[in-house]
């Protein structure tokens, strides 16, 4: 188990996070932004379905659990695509009810630590739909720069959005460390 200020990163847990994630996979809210599939009700057994994909093909699978007690507050993925250059990519979901609590903000320090200092990646890239700015804004606070985008790629509510592609450098995130580290040792 690994853990965050506010939160565990557990195993995914068939009997304990099953309805959770099932439920998740049929919030329009979440569907619609992280994946440009057509929103359509899921049984529980594709939802489990899917995620064993998920776990299958990852290098981390963990679901969020807050400490205080224990309710699932969503899920992050990561995987190595390519061994040989270290390159990672990684996807995070919070429940709507958990949003603006900076759980992911938590997750994703997390996870860059553990990607650069424990498993060697040289960058840790992701797709993000340009309709979601709160998670836009908050890859761009952690450090994560815009590498492409692909235009109109899902069309929501009306309205066409790009799904954009961003990506952060293990030196860009150590000079970013560093510079945190220089400027609490100068406030101090």
């Amino acid at each position: 188990m690994f853990s965050t200020q506010a939160l565990n990163l557990v195993a995914y847990n068939k009997a304990k996070h099953g309805e959770t994630w099932a439920e998740a996979l049929n919030d329009i809210n979440i569907r619609r932004s992280i994946s440009d599939e057509e929103v359509v009700p899921r049984t529980k057994e594709t939802a489990e379905k899917r995620i064993e994909k998920f776990i299958e093909g990852s290098h981390l699978w963990a679901a969020m659990e807050i400490r205080e007690t224990g309710e699932m507050a969503g899920w992050v993925v990561s995987w190595l695509d390519n061994a040989k250059n270290r390159k990672g990519w990684f996807g995070i979901v919070v429940l709507p009810q958990f949003w603006g609590r900076g759980y992911a903000s938590q997750v994703i320090t997390w996870l860059l630590e553990y990607a650069f200092d424990n498993l060697g990646y040289h960058r840790m890239g992701l797709h993000v739909f340009s309709g979601n700015m709160r998670a836009v804004e908050l890859y761009r606070r952690l450090g994560f720069k815009e590498e492409g985008r692909v235009r109109e790629t899902l069309y929501c509510d009306g309205k066409w959005q790009d799904e954009i592609l961003m990506g952060l450098l293990e030196r860009e995130w150590r000079e970013m460390k560093a510079a945190e580290k220089g400027e609490a040792e100068r406030s101090n």
